[in-house]
């Protein structure tokens, strides 16, 4: 909202606008230092405001709480000394050390399961995934040993498949004597604290030298981003095609052995080969819809379906031959393979990337991150809503926060409960329905804070790019109008003004220009 430059005028006392509020005590006396005019009329000091041209917003404002989207406690799961910890407030990222107990380290691994056991040779679920995945990503699946090529670097044979093998045993080895700890080759449990992604340490109330025993809580772990990334389908040398940045349907993310895979941005799941005679499905609308998009339907006959016909395959067979013309190893079948195509969620855009360009990658190693297209993650507003007024939140609606500097940041709604809660020290209340809100930047000053009492601001009316005044320079006409006083070199004088909206002290006004200089009570 503008803001409306406030001044003194001087009037002549005797001018035709000004004689009447003279009189009734509007304008006051004679300013301080005044001079008579020369035609022995007395100047008078006024106030005016120019008329804005500006937006006019009503809210309905509700009690809001900035917070992590995802925290918890991380306690200790061994009895013995702190040897290490990190100061209060560090940011973690994948691979860092939590703490030492006895001198052997926790380190933060992403994943969406902790390690709940002992990992070693012959374990196999989801839990070796994550551990193989993060191996894989911190650069374990390949050996910079003495009896590493030229370029310095092997790679061992590592694969992210949720096996623990002889490759994963290597990895794991070498992760440990980076570490500086014993290179058993399997992976306890309590060397590992598994989050969503990035996180701020908090509530340290413990030292190194003390003794501390199972469950003690160590830290808190705020989540500051919550990460998922993409992980290589398949051993082989990759090289990335794409930068930070939202992603397309028919973008080449990246290649692996010189074969380009694209990314299809759906939300429907495409989890097998698309060929002449497979089954009917949305996976093959899907892609005929991207084809079509891409312009591969030159005879103008593909008409999206689920059906996979031979329009289907010539359009796939076009898109192949021009991918052939930059990647020539590109095969021209008409068909499509699940290691041509990645599968993204809409809305999803590429953060950090993982140099491999020129490696030599192991299936499963991550090659970037992307935020959740959904909102989560990092910080989030919850507020409630009366279950009577549901319906003017709803889940990717954007809405205002007011921050205690007075500034304004969007958020986007993330969730709004489906059940009612009751306050329980208000029997009288109505009831309400839980709301989250995500938001995509904090100001500096309260980035660090744990919980900021905030402002959720709901527009009840808007008035756009309409002409403003200050509320308090109405002056009420005979016929049960409005006029404003408005100010023309050394005279004032009356013009109608019809009104709209008001907010926040101001009203709409027609009936004058923006510019004009409006009279205030000084």
């Amino acid at each position: 909202m503008s803001t409306l430059t406030t001044g003194a005028v001087v009037v002549t006392a005797l001018a035709a606008g000004a004689y009447g509020l003279i009189a009734s005590g509007v304008l006051g006396g004679e300013s301080e230092g005044d001079a008579p005019a020369a035609d022995g009329q007395q100047p008078v000091t006024i106030s005016a405001v120019t008329a804005q041209q500006q937006d006019l917003i009503e809210y309905t404002d509700l009690d809001g709480t900035l917070t992590y989207a995802d925290s918890r406690t991380v306690a200790l799961a061994a009895n013995g000394t702190v040897t290490a910890i990190v100061d209060d407030g560090r940011q973690l990222e994948r691979g860092d050390v939590l703490y030492e107990i006895n001198a052997v380290p926790t380190v933060l691994f992403y994943g969406d399961i902790p390690l709940y056991r002992t990992l070693s040779d012959g374990s196999e679920g989801d839990d070796v995934m994550v551990l193989e995945a993060n191996l894989a990503s911190l650069g374990y699946h390949l050996d910079d040993s003495a009896n590493a090529d030229e370029s310095g670097e092997v790679d061992t044979g590592l694969v992210v498949d949720g096996v623990f093998d002889a490759a994963t045993t290597n990895a794991v080895q070498r992760w440990q004597a980076d570490l500086d700890v014993e290179e058993t080759g399997s992976v306890d449990p309590t060397m590992v604290v598994v989050t969503s992604g990035s996180a701020i340490a908090t509530g340290i109330n413990i030292a190194v030298g003390d003794i501390v025993q199972v469950g003690a809580p160590m830290m808190g772990l705020n989540i500051s981003d919550t990460t998922e990334a993409f992980y290589n389908p398949r051993p082989g040398v990759v090289e990335l095609e794409v930068g930070t940045g939202p992603i397309t349907s028919g973008q080449v993310l990246f290649t692996a052995d010189d074969l380009p895979v694209t990314a299809i941005v759906t939300d429907e799941a495409i989890d097998r080969a698309l060929n002449d005679g497979v089954d009917d499905g949305d996976d093959v609308l899907v892609v005929e819809e991207m084809l079509v998009n891409l312009g591969y339907d030159a005879r103008g006959e593909l008409i999206p379906d689920d059906e996979f016909d031979e329009l289907t395959a010539e359009a796939i067979e076009a898109w192949e031959e021009d991918l052939q013309e930059t990647w020539e190893d590109q095969v021209i079948d008409g068909d499509l393979d699940l290691d041509q195509i990645v599968v993204i969620k809409p809305g999803t855009a590429i953060g950090d990337i993982t140099e491999r360009d020129g490696e030599d990658v192991a299936g499963g190693s991550e090659l970037f991150t992307w935020n959740p297209s959904d909102g989560s993650g990092g910080r989030v507003v919850l507020t409630a809503i009366n279950v009577a007024e549901q319906d003017r939140l709803s889940e990717g609606q954007t809405v205002d926060i007011e921050f205690p500097d007075d500034s304004l940041h969007p958020g986007t709604v993330a969730s709004v409960a489906t059940s009612s809660t009751l306050n329980p020290t208000n029997p009288d209340a109505e009831p309400t329905l839980a709301v989250e809100i995500a938001l995509a930047t904090v100001p500096d000053a309260y980035a660090g804070l744990n919980e900021l009492d905030v402002i959720v601001k709901l527009v009840d009316e808007l008035a756009a790019g309409v002409t403003v005044v200050p509320a308090s320079a109405l002056v009420a006409t005979g016929d049960g109008g409005y006029a404003v006083e408005i100010v023309d070199g050394t005279s004032t004088s009356f013009v109608a003004v019809e009104t709209g909206m008001f907010a926040d002290g101001f009203v709409e006004v027609t009936g004058i220009e923006p510019g004009t200089a409006v009279v205030v009570p000084s």
